[in-house]
């Protein structure tokens, strides 16, 4: 289960300590948490019905910036399990030491602590509106089984194992078979005939699979006019050679140290991979809700890119104080995430004035002076997303960090 616990990183240099075989890295920390502020920030406009453009997803195939958002956090996950499992690994980072049961426990504890949030944030809406006497109790004949937390829980958990049990050589073989296996997948089945009826939202093979072991009542399209749930479980398969590029990715940091040569390298690298999976996407779409090999390549390059950035900015430059308040959203994402999730649940499901308590502020502060509705809900995303973050800086101001 999660546990809040004393952290001292926000007050330290993450390269403080000579000794440390693995220093923390200040941009890791900074680029998480950018991307979680991102997932916030897209995740809860004024209103759905007025989304600022380049807040909305791609409807299904091509790809928007809001398509990044969860890539790159999947990316960073794969990044920290580079310097969390360094020492489990020999020096050459190709293959396993033994490994205690203990580490085993942990990565089961954090994967099975992940569902169960996950499981929480998609029952929390219906459950509210049962609290507050709009509904009756919602059972879980409804629940959704798939989800963000849930994406992230298996992807940890499959690029862990791989991590500790895998040379560098046999992931990057697992990778491309996965990659290419998927690309073979989703464009035979279940037609061989028609590849691009097995490429539509309403035809693919992962909205077979899914309805196939959850029932159509358990997914996001029970909510939402989408046939297809965009975490569903087929396509958690290639996100995590998007986690396996950011573990590579910070064994590459490791190996080459933080230098200018390192980050012209990595953007270079991150470069490369992004016009490859851009080119692949002329024959199999870039489609963040099929999750497409071509947007795994596309969204690796660049992460890639992005990391080398805050890397060259915040660890070579040693821009702390620009990156200070990113690292406070970094060091506390699930938090973050969490509490953005059940703060919107209760802005959602509590009234004022008969109108819903987002409804009432976001007409009372926001449409009232802002003429543009998407302005007007680009406003209220982002004085959201700053409420969550004072939340996470009285949290940092305390020490504290929520553990999973």
């Amino acid at each position: 289960m999660p546990e809040l616990s004393p952290d001292k990183s926000l007050r330290a240099s993450p390269t403080s300590s000579s000794a440390d075989p693995a220093p923390r890295l200040l941009s890791l920390d900074a680029f998480r948490g950018l991307t979680i502020l991102a997932m916030i920030l897209v995740n809860d406009p004024g209103t759905w019905e007025h989304v600022y453009w380049p807040l909305e997803h791609a409807k299904w195939q091509g790809w928007t910036p809001t398509d990044l958002v969860f890539p790159f956090f999947l990316f960073i996950v794969g990044t920290s399990l580079a310097y969390s499992l360094r020492r489990f690994r020999q020096s050459d980072a190709t293959s396993p030491q033994h490994v205690a049961p203990a580490v085993y426990w942990r990565i089961a504890r954090r994967t099975l602590a992940l569902i169960l949030l996950g499981l929480i944030v998609n029952h929390a809406w219906p459950i509210c509106d049962w609290l507050f006497g709009h509904a009756r109790w919602p059972g879980f004949d409804t629940l959704r089984i798939p989800g963000v937390l849930q994406r992230i829980a298996l992807v940890y958990l499959a690029a862990s194992l791989l991590a500790l049990h895998a040379s560098v050589r046999a992931q990057i073989l697992i990778a491309l078979a996965i990659l290419l296996g998927y690309w073979a997948l989703l464009g035979l089945l279940p037609n061989p005939h028609n590849y691009q009826s097995n490429l539509s939202p309403d035809g693919n093979v992962i909205r077979i699979v899914d309805r196939a072991i959850f029932g159509e009542a358990h997914l996001y399209t029970q909510c939402r006019e989408e046939p297809t749930d965009p975490e569903g479980l087929l396509s958690t398969l290639p996100a995590t050679v998007t986690a396996l590029a950011g573990y590579w990715t910070g064994l590459f940091i490791q190996r080459r140290g933080v230098s200018a040569r390192t980050v012209l390298l990595l953007i270079a690298v991150g470069l490369a991979i992004a016009i490859l999976g851009q080119t692949w996407g002329l024959w199999f779409p870039i489609s963040k809700k099929m999750w497409t090999s071509s947007f795994v390549l596309l969204t690796a390059g660049l992460a890639t890119i992005g990391l080398a950035i805050c890397l060259g900015l915040f660890d070579l430059l040693g821009r702390r104080r620009l990156a200070h308040p990113f690292q406070i959203a970094g060091l506390n994402a699930i938090a973050a995430y969490m509490l953005s999730e059940l703060g919107a649940t209760l802005l959602g499901t509590t009234h004022i004035a008969g109108n819903s308590t987002q409804g009432w502020l976001y007409e009372t502060a926001f449409t009232s002076w802002i003429a543009d509705p998407q302005l007007s809900s680009l406003a209220f995303a982002i004085a959201f997303t700053f409420c969550c973050w004072l939340l996470l800086w009285g949290l940092s101001r305390r020490g504290w960090m929520w553990r999973v």
